[in-house]
C-alpha cells in the first residue's frame, strides 16, 4: 500500500510540475526498476528532514532518483567505452545508480552523500542487491563529496544534478589533481546536466548523449590525460 501511495504521488508530482506523459513514463519505470532491481528507491526526501551535518545547504538539492531509464541507457553505453570495473556515486541517495551499476558489471561500487539516513539506506539496498550480484564490494562514504578523497584507479563518476555548479567546478578541480598524479581517462555520467558547460571548461568532451521526452536527460563526458 504504501509503494501504492508513493507512486500516486510521484505521478501527481510529476504531472503537475512538467506533463501527464512524462509522469507516466517516469512512474511506469520506476516501478518496472524497483522490481528488477529488488529495492526500493522512489521517494523523494527533502533535505530539511535528513541529518547532513551541515548548516549550509543551499548547494545542494533535494533528494530524487534518477530515472531508470535514463541510467540503464548510460551504464550500458559506458559499459562499452571502458573496461573500468570501480564506479562512483556522487550524491548517491538511497543508492539507486550503485545498484544499477552492480548489475551492470562494476564490481567495486563507492557512494558519496552527506545525509546521514539517505546513506544508511543505500547501504540497506546494495546489502541487498549483494545477494544477486556476486563478486561485488561496495561502501558509502557518508561525507560532503569535496572532502571526499578520490582514490587513485577510480575513473567512472556518476552524478544526478545534485549539486550546484560551484560545487560541481570544485571537485572537478579535485578530479584535475589527481589526474595528474595517476594520469588516466575519466568519465563522467552527467544526469541532468544542467551545468554541463562547467565541464567543457576542463576540457571535457560528450561521447554520448540521451534524451526522452524532452525533459529526461543525461551525457556521458570523457577527459583524457593530457
Amino acid at each position: 500500500m504504501n509503494k501504492v501511495i508513493t507512486n500516486i504521488k510521484l505521478l501527481w508530482y510529476f504531472a503537475s510540475n512538467w506533463n501527464p506523459v512524462l509522469a507516466i513514463f517516469i512512474v511506469y519505470h520506476d516501478i518496472r526498476g524497483e522490481r528488477k532491481y529488488h529495492i526500493n528507491t522512489s521517494s523523494p526526501v527533502e533535505l530539511r528532514d535528513l541529518t547532513t551535518g551541515f548548516n549550509n545547504i543551499e548547494n545542494s538539492s533535494r533528494y530524487e532518483a534518477v530515472n531508470y531509464f535514463v541510467l540503464e541507457a548510460m551504464l550500458k553505453r559506458t559499459r562499452q567505452l571502458t573496461p573500468a570495473t570501480i564506479f562512483t556515486d556522487l550524491g548517491c541517495g538511497k543508492g539507486r545508480a550503485m545498484v544499477v551499476a552492480a548489475y551492470s558489471g562494476f564490481t567495486q561500487i563507492i557512494g558519496v552523500d552527506f545525509a546521514k539516513e539517505v546513506c544508511e539506506m543505500a547501504v540497506e539496498n546494495m546489502q541487498v542487491t549483494s545477494q544477486y550480484v556476486s563478486g561485488m564490494s561496495f561502501r558509502v562514504v557518508c561525507s560532503n563529496v569535496l572532502d571526499y578523497e578520490i582514490g587513485p584507479d577510480e575513473s567512472v563518476f556518476f552524478m544526478f544534478n545534485p549539486f550546484a555548479e560551484e560545487t560541481i567546478r570544485k571537485f572537478l578541480r579535485k578530479i584535475e589533481y589527481s589526474i595528474r598524479m595517476n594520469p588516466r581517462s575519466i568519465y563522467f555520467l552527467y544526469a541532468s546536466p544542467k551545468f554541463i558547460e562547467t565541464f567543457f571548461d576542463f576540457d571535457y568532451e560528450p561521447v554520448y548523449r540521451i534524451r526522452k521526452l524532452k525533459y529526461l536527460e543525461g551525457v556521458i563526458l570523457k577527459k583524457d590525460p593530457r
